[in-house]
């Protein structure tokens, strides 16, 4: 018990760091870039350089993030940043991308073929159970596909912007490339959130529920309170899985929290959970699946009969690296099944989202 009040104090406080910079061109032609955009991939810091081409972010909790420099013009700048209790000053240069500048877009009329592949991405890209009046792609017209019997591939010509009158973010995402097979699912790419301003204290109020609502339950609120030492009062119950026991079809076959069904064995996190030396990294050194309940909410139609509660499996695919506010550096070191493995952009919260204190 010690060992986990003390580990739980460490991380009690988020500290916060700031990174400071400037951005030229990488061929050396001239001074700042003025109006180059700057932010940290997955949250809402961000900012502008100034008429010198100089920037800066404050208030940024202590961890491991993406910086990005981006503008029109330009081949994106992107680099790892360490945030600590040292201030950084970075030196951003960046290229001319030439491809940009000699491409003259001709887009396609956008037929019935094109309006029934648009909406299959939406549905990966976005998810199955948003509100279609709330969250929006303001520029459906950017994204282009190839298909085969086998594969679909979805790519865009300018970034992605998605209004989600649901949470109150503007999201610039821009994507890399979508693919959608028989076998897998998946897409990358590098997103930036801006808030939107509320009309009014009631509109303030329902974003803030709706936040909420995302948060709770979600991987990173797991990732958080596990490392906090208080799965059981977040509202988690978690076991590890026995191997050759991660298809979700294995919870008809017996119930949740019987161990004697020889599927899972108990949990204890602080066995598996180490801190990166010299940052503010942690290691979930683990090669069993998870499988766990969000106890605090409930569905129709659960997995388990004595767990009315969403379901999820986490597979372990390499190194699970994520920080004190529970993101993970890399999201493809863990497989994501069940209840968490739905979660798409219309539900998902920028990484810096903090929990309101009561």
């Amino acid at each position: 018990m010690l060992a986990i009040l003390l580990f739980s104090l460490q991380i009690s406080a988020q500290e916060r760091g700031s990174v400071k910079g400037s951005v030229v061109e990488l061929a050396g032609k001239g001074g700042g870039i003025p109006g180059v955009n700057i932010y940290l991939e997955g949250t809402t810091l961000g900012t502008q350089t100034d008429s010198l081409g100089r920037f800066q972010l404050r208030n940024i909790p202590f961890g491991r993030y993406k910086i990005v420099a981006s503008m029109v013009g330009y081949t994106p700048f992107i680099d790892f940043l360490d945030v600590d209790k040292q201030a950084k000053n970075l030196a951003v240069r960046l290229a001319e991308d030439t491809k940009t500048l000699d491409e003259i877009r001709v887009v396609a009329t956008r037929d019935k073929v094109w309006e029934k592949q648009m909406k299959t991405f939406e549905r990966i890209f976005l998810g199955e159970s948003y509100n279609k009046k709330q969250v929006k792609i303001r520029n459906r017209e950017a994204v282009d596909f190839s298909q085969t019997d086998e594969l679909l591939v979805a790519t865009a010509s300018s970034p992605l912007v998605i209004e989600n009158q649901t949470l109150g973010y503007i999201i610039t995402y821009e994507l890399d490339r979508l693919e959608v097979s028989k076998r897998l699912t998946s897409f990358r790419g590098l997103a930036r959130y801006e808030l939107i301003q509320p009309v009014d204290k009631r509109q303030a109020e329902k974003w803030e529920e709706n936040r909420k609502d995302a948060y709770l339950g979600s991987l990173s609120h797991f990732l958080k309170s596990m490392i906090e030492g208080r799965l059981e009062d977040a509202g988690f119950q978690a076991y590890l899985l026995k191997p050759g026991m991660q298809d979700l079809s294995a919870g008809r076959r017996g119930y949740f929290y019987d161990v004697s069904t020889n599927r899972h064995f108990s949990f204890t996190p602080f066995q598996y959970i180490k801190r990166i030396k010299d940052t503010e990294l942690y290691l979930l050194d683990i090669s069993n699946a998870i499988e766990l309940v969000y106890s605090k909410k409930r569905v129709s139609r659960p997995v388990f009969m004595d767990a009315p509660y969403p379901y999820s499996i986490l597979i372990p695919k390499g190194l699970v690296v994520f920080n004190a506010m529970g993101n993970l550096q890399d999201p493809f070191t863990l497989e994501l099944r069940g209840e968490m493995g739905l979660a798409r952009m219309a539900e998902l919260l920028p990484m810096d989202y903090e929990l309101p204190v009561d």
